[in-house]
């Protein structure tokens, strides 16, 4: 497969991209978009477990661990998730190349650099002492092939996005505890340190996002535990504690099991929007990737009327 040709492109980054909002418009904002949107930006297994999956981000973290480099975390975090989604649609061209992986990885560091408005990535800094550097123009058009793929949205739907519903969700305004920022950032610390585990692609963002902050919680806002469980169990997820147990392997904790345990295990929820009772007929075997759509009505459902989606 050959590479795009010599002409330029533009792409505009007229709006800088939050990780936690990764829509424009405020219409595209409940948690309804979120979830029929979230099936869309999941990679496939297959893609996370590819040896190309493997070097680009293995490129990526020796990158955001360079001190000399600050390469921002969240700036890691979704150029990793360009490179999922990528591979989810389509081979890389020249993959059979040992360079190739590498390419791809700077191109959506490059990428994904520019969505956070971020300080400018030096392309000669971060190839480092690599023997085959590649200049600026072959970066570019590698960067065109990656959003073509991505259909140019780059605007990726992740597990960061579904903690402030969530938040929001257990604890309304203005009733946050003192803690609930603390536990905002380790969950988000947790999902950037389990994201190059190549058996995270087997769950749903919103599953990942769940896990995530039942973990936060648990270790910071002990306390708080119980509504944080309460608010999380409302919902259908599906392999939330197999979830919760791959995420404590991936970042070496233990807190992760004894809460998506507890949360997967109350009866009758209340939902977290206070309107009535939602029990899950669903089985965690049942789930397959791909199968997101079909639990996105029955997600929305315990979170109460379309009003309350917001």
């Amino acid at each position: 497969m050959d590479m795009p040709g010599e002409e330029e492109y533009v792409y505009e980054y007229d709006n800088e991209f939050d990780l936690e909002n990764p829509f424009t418009s405020p219409a595209d904002e409940p948690i309804a978009s979120l979830l029929d949107a979230e099936g869309h930006h999941s990679p496939s297994v297959s893609a996370a477990a590819s040896a190309v999956r493997r070097d680009a981000a293995g490129f990526i973290s020796k990158v955001r661990y360079d001190g000399e480099l600050s390469v921002h975390p969240r700036v890691a975090y979704l150029a990793l998730n360009y490179v999922d989604r990528f591979l989810s649609k389509r081979q890389l061209p020249f993959g059979h190349k040992p360079w190739a992986p590498r390419l791809l990885a700077i191109s959506c560091l490059s990428i994904a650099a520019k969505m956070q408005r971020v300080a400018t990535i030096s392309i000669a800094d971060i190839q480092g002492d690599e023997e085959f550097m590649f200049d600026a123009v072959t970066i570019r058009r590698m960067e065109r092939v990656v959003l073509g793929a991505l259909e140019w949205r780059a605007r990726s739907v992740t597990p960061i996005a579904f903690l402030g519903f969530f938040l929001s969700a257990c604890f309304p305004p203005p009733q946050h505890p003192p803690l609930l920022d603390d536990v905002k950032a380790r969950a988000v610390d947790l999902l950037i340190r389990a994201q190059p585990e190549v058996k995270m692609a087997d769950y749903a963002p919103s599953v990942v996002a769940a896990s995530a902050l039942l973990a936060a919680a648990g270790e910071i806002a002990g306390a708080h535990l119980p509504a944080f469980q309460a608010g999380v169990a409302a919902c259908p997820f599906e392999k939330l504690r197999e979830c919760g147990e791959v995420m404590a392997a991936a970042c070496g904790i233990g807190g992760v099991r004894t809460a998506t345990a507890t949360a997967t295990s109350a009866d009758t929820p209340v939902t977290v929007l206070g309107h009535g009772h939602y029990r899950s007929a669903s089985s965690e075997s049942d789930r397959t990737v791909g199968s997101l759509a079909n639990v996105a009505d029955a997600k929305k459902r315990c979170m109460g009327p379309p009003s309350q989606w917001g």
